[in-house]
């Protein structure tokens, strides 16, 4: 059984984003409230133009950017860090996200991405952040970015992915689940492993798919609860009431929070109360 966090100071988080930043934003929000037991240190997007980088900015945030469109086609700078042949190798063993068939294609996309994940712990590090917090993050993440914050034994990469895992892993969790015909729809947060969102799940929130829906209200239902469990996990995470059990190849999650079962009742009743069926 491990303990995730328990000090009593401001946890420390690293929020990424892609695009305009709705999470990211609701997290600013909740720590401008006063009684959220952590801080956002330092933003980061892998390109320049996302709206994102302007919540920050306008929070007093540090924002940085790392360009992942040109650093993966090879936009490197004479002298830049590259992982040597083993350790690109070993990488390329224990990574689960790549799965182009072409070994010399495949391990020279992850040798480019592990160079510009280099490039962002070079700017993260400074600010010493406890969590990096995955928010609309459309970048793969590979072993060699999880285990340079991981090493220490504990998790410290967190995701918020749009759907009931295991189901519906990817990019386009609200129309997956939509398309399939789900009567229920939900958001995921968990720890962050070497797989496509097959990290230990910490906390899920459900909501109802109403006959005739349309995925913009799913999404905007989904959103709504997205914002409220992502700075709850964080919340539990700063107070030590995560733990983590199990072997590599199983993992699971207890939470220790008293109210749990009244958090979880206040999602569901909020969803269910917000949009009622026409």
């Amino acid at each position: 059984m491990m303990k995730i966090h328990g000090d009593f100071r401001q946890l420390r988080v690293a929020v990424l984003v892609s695009g305009g930043g709705t999470n990211l934003q609701a997290l600013i929000d909740r720590a401008a409230q006063g009684d959220w037991s952590a801080t956002i240190v330092a933003v980061a997007s892998d390109r320049d133009g996302a709206y994102g980088l302007v919540r920050a900015e306008k929070a007093g945030i540090p924002a940085h950017v790392v360009d992942y469109g040109s650093l993966l086609k090879g936009g490197f700078g004479a002298g830049s860090w590259e992982p040597s042949s083993a350790e690109l190798k070993e990488l390329d063993s224990a990574q689960k996200i790549l799965r182009i068939t072409d070994e010399h294609a495949r391990l020279h996309r992850l040798k480019r991405l592990v160079m510009a994940e280099h490039q962002l712990i070079t700017l993260l590090d400074p600010h010493e952040p406890d969590l990096v917090c995955l928010a609309g993050f459309m970048r793969l993440v590979s072993p060699y970015f999880l285990r340079h914050y991981n090493g220490d034994g504990g998790w410290r990469v967190l995701n918020i992915h749009p759907a009931l895992l295991p189901a519906f892993p990817g990019e386009h969790g609200y129309e997956d689940t939509l398309g399939y015909g789900c009567r229920w729809g939900g958001v995921t947060v968990h720890f962050v492993d070497e797989g496509e969102d097959t990290g230990p799940i910490i906390a899920q929130a459900v909501y109802p798919i109403w006959p005739d829906d349309t995925l913009e209200r799913v999404r905007r239902r989904g959103l709504s609860l997205e914002y409220s469990v992502y700075a709850q996990c964080i919340q539990w995470i700063a107070d030590g009431q995560v733990q983590v059990t199990g072997t590599p190849s199983r993992r699971t999650t207890t939470i220790k929070d008293p109210r749990y079962p009244e958090v979880l009742r206040g999602w569901t009743h909020r969803a269910l109360a917000s949009e009622p069926p026409l």
